[in-house]
């Protein structure tokens, strides 16, 4: 294979890589899906090289489970795991919560408050999709004002990991409702410049998902 070759077949690669994890990550694919190598050749328009080499790439990174002579499908997180990743998650976003409320601007204060009306207005239609999209796209913004790549990479990725079960959390109205709320509260905490409100945020809302749980079990 010739070196230009190589880069269109790594690019076709990563650009289904990409969209695969948006998909996941809106609950498109819901945990535990099965993903057929056919409807993902034919629905992206990839030849099956390019499939099987991005489900490789997702099955080392966490995001799909391969089962020996059945195929791949959409990891489903165990409570204890989701436990887990929210715990990091918590340590990390906490902390890189300071870096973001010394560099947010008002133009960032601008998009995650039309991110958070958007999330309203979803839920208000009762649009799951487009839910999880603005609560995806809120919590990007509101991380990509840490000013580091790494950082906000690393969010991004815990985040996809976890947030294609997250809608299994807001099984109530109440429950979507309080999550709602947080977005706006965490935009009035950047704006109070209050970190301690801004952190304790960070830590509700984070853990929403187990209130719908337990809801569940009961």
């Amino acid at each position: 294979m010739s070196t230009k070759s190589k880069l269109l077949t790594d690019q076709a690669t990563q650009e289904l890589i990409n969209q695969l994890k948006q998909k996941i990550g809106t609950g498109a694919y819901r945990p535990g899906e099965w993903l057929k190598q056919i409807d993902i050749e034919t629905t992206f328009n990839v030849n099956r090289f390019t499939v099987r080499s991005a489900f490789t790439e997702l099955s080392s990174s966490g995001f799909l489970q391969h089962v020996p002579y059945k195929g791949y499908r959409v990891i489903e997180h165990s409570v204890q795991e989701r436990i887990a990743i929210t715990e990091a998650r918590e340590l990390l976003e906490s902390a890189v919560a300071l870096k973001v409320m010394a560099n947010i601007d008002d133009t960032g204060m601008q998009q995650l408050q039309a991110l958070a009306e958007g999330f309203r207005t979803a839920m208000e239609e009762e649009d799951r999709g487009q839910m999880m999209k603005h609560n995806f796209a809120f919590h990007r913004t509101f991380y990509n004002y840490c000013n580091n790549h790494y950082l906000s990479s690393m969010i991004d990725e815990m985040r996809e990991r976890g947030v294609g079960s997250a809608s299994q959390g807001w099984a109530k109205r109440s429950t979507i409702e309080v999550s709602c709320q947080d977005h706006f509260d965490m935009v009035s905490a950047l704006l109070e410049r209050n970190v301690v409100r801004l952190q304790s945020l960070i830590h509700l809302h984070l853990n929403r998902w187990r209130e719908g749980y337990q809801d569940q079990q009961s």
